[in-house]
């Protein structure tokens, strides 16, 4: 067998042998979804899906534009506050189910309270409609795992782009789809599959892009292609969930100065390097409106709306759960729910009572993850900062310099900004800790075998 052939043959392996263990994350995924304990905002999610009906089967946009007074206060805010694209993709897994817009369930009744004493939240939404049925439930599930297995291939990919070892983009896929929170949240039909997957897209779009700036034997059709890449993974990333927009500002930043970082006789940071990024914005913002038909009859005024009404969301989430009493606990919540902490299944302590069962029956399947607490999260915790110092070391290097400040900058923006102890507002971290944990363990290993091997010749 000649030497290319030869070559080729272990090529089409290493690919193949990549391929079973992205097929082995996503059925692990699927296996746990059904037993993944419930959570009302699935309901709520459910209940929004309500606008594919809308759009896809009556074709009716002028359901769905913001009017004022609303048709429906509660379809309208919910739409302005939250992302289109989870929405809808359950509303095509329910579709294709065989479901109809009748089968879905009412919004989830948050804190209700009866006077009398005889209903609690979760007695009266099962009883009156507000909870899915199993069968609707699964098809929202399936979209959302769908989406979380969609972004362990895009992390998988980032991480072959930045870290040498092939092996190292095993190693992180596996940290992020074995993490609980993770697989709990993503598993869900929620909004953290899509938000995932979107955050994903645009890391993996910039590192592209950033590594076709970086080669003089690119053309600058490739170039742009993979700026308009960018720009329609931007607007599909916002139209998962608005969060999302912190991605976007690191990866565009990172990108933009990336020729000015880049000691190399290709470094150029001119006016067409400028424009692709300008181009690159525009079109997320239009692929972001285009998701968003709510937005269309007065999209200058709606990003001061949709800021109010999530301001007020959040004064009133503290109000009635609780945020941080002091600034000293911030570091130590984000710390605990990156490394350590286990799945937070709800987040209002009487859930106990409502879904305990369901909790233990979930993590005695072997389905909810790698084991939490101590001793994994420290080895995590060692993996990621020798992974940071290695990537540190790289900094001149654009995907190296992406996936350093990638998760640091949203640590540091949720400290700012984050005011309840809820895990899954710090879900955004997870892509990020696993690509710099393998990193870092790629750096022990090549850091350690040339002197096992050595200490063996002696």
């Amino acid at each position: 067998m000649s030497r290319a052939r030869r070559i080729a043959r272990d090529r089409r392996v290493r690919w193949a042998l990549d391929g079973l263990w992205l097929l082995a994350l996503t059925l692990y995924i699927f296996a746990g979804m059904d037993a993944a304990p419930f959570h009302g905002d699935e309901s709520m999610l459910l209940y929004m899906s309500h606008d594919y009906h809308y759009l896809v089967q009556q074709r009716d946009v002028e359901r769905v534009l913001y009017r004022d007074p609303p048709i429906d206060p509660l379809e309208q805010e919910l739409r302005l506050i939250n992302g289109t694209i989870p929405k809808m993709a359950m509303g095509l897994a329910w579709d294709l189910a065989g479901y109809t817009v009748e089968d879905l369930n009412q919004p989830w009744l948050w804190g209700f309270y009866d006077p009398k004493g005889e209903w609690n939240e979760w007695t009266y939404s099962r009883a009156f409609g507000h909870m899915p049925s199993e069968g609707l439930l699964h098809a929202g599930r399936v979209s959302s795992a769908a989406l979380l297995a969609l972004s362990a291939l895009a992390l998988f990919t980032i991480t072959r782009w930045v870290v040498p070892a092939r092996w190292a983009a095993w190693l992180a896929t596996g940290l992020y789809v074995t993490q609980p929170s993770v697989l709990l949240n993503g598993r869900r039909s929620m909004m953290e599959g899509a938000m995932l997957l979107g955050a994903t897209l645009v890391i993996l779009a910039a590192a592209g892009l950033m590594r076709a700036q970086a080669r003089a034997d690119v053309s600058g059709r490739a170039r742009w292609a993979w700026a308009l890449a960018l720009g329609v993974a931007g607007g599909v990333a916002l139209a998962s969930k608005h969060t999302n927009a912190l991605v976007l500002a690191i990866a565009f930043l990172v990108a933009l100065v990336e020729p000015l970082l880049r000691r190399s006789a290709g470094a150029r940071f001119n006016a067409a390097h400028v424009a692709r990024l300008a181009v690159a914005g525009a079109l997320a913002l239009a692929v972001f409106l285009a998701l968003n038909p709510a937005w269309w009859s007065d999209p200058l005024h709606m990003p001061e709306r949709v800021l109010e009404l999530r301001r007020k969301v959040v004064e009133g989430q503290v109000r009635g759960y609780g945020g941080f009493d002091t600034w000293r606990e911030r570091p130590a919540a984000l710390i605990d729910h990156a490394f350590f902490a286990p799945p937070q299944y709800y987040e209002v302590p009487v859930w106990q009572e409502y879904i305990g069962d369901q909790i233990t029956a979930y993590e005695s399947s072997l389905l909810s993850g790698r084991l939490g607490g101590a001793i994994p999260g420290w080895l995590v915790v060692v993996a990621f900062l020798y992974g940071a110092l290695a990537l540190a070391k790289r900094w001149r290097d654009g995907p190296a310099l992406l996936a350093l400040l990638w998760p640091l900058l949203i640590a540091l923006a949720l400290l700012v900004s984050n005011s309840l102890n809820w895990q899954r507002y710090y879900l955004p971290l997870q892509p990020g800790i696993a690509l710099i944990a393998a990193a870092g363990g790629a750096w022990i290993v090549a850091f350690v075998r040339p002197r096992a091997r050595s200490e063996e010749r002696a």
